[in-house]
């Protein structure tokens, strides 16, 4: 995946536009770091580690970078390419 194509937690999770989000509604790039802050149940059983979105977004994952691929196409977010990757475009 492009940096131009990355998508927010929400967008590779497919939540619910209405569902109450603080994540979404402030537009926070790592949404894992927020839950630690926030002692949210996600980061305290270590549920955000496993997560697709954290996964796709760390350097240091179990998964490779063709599977990686293989989850965010199976959910639709992007078209096959050439470079895949999930990180979030540089600021």
């Amino acid at each position: 995946m492009s940096a131009e194509t990355m998508r927010y937690c929400w967008e590779i999770m497919q939540c619910d536009e209405e569902d109450a989000c603080p994540v979404r509604e402030n537009k926070i790039e790592r949404c894992w770091e927020w839950m630690h802050r926030h002692s949210q149940f996600q980061s305290q059983y270590g549920l955000c580690a496993e997560c697709i979105v954290y996964l796709c977004q760390n350097e240091n994952t179990l998964l490779a970078a063709g599977e990686l691929e293989h989850i965010m196409l199976s959910r639709g977010l992007y078209q096959e390419g050439p470079a895949p990757c999930c990180k979030l475009p540089a600021k």
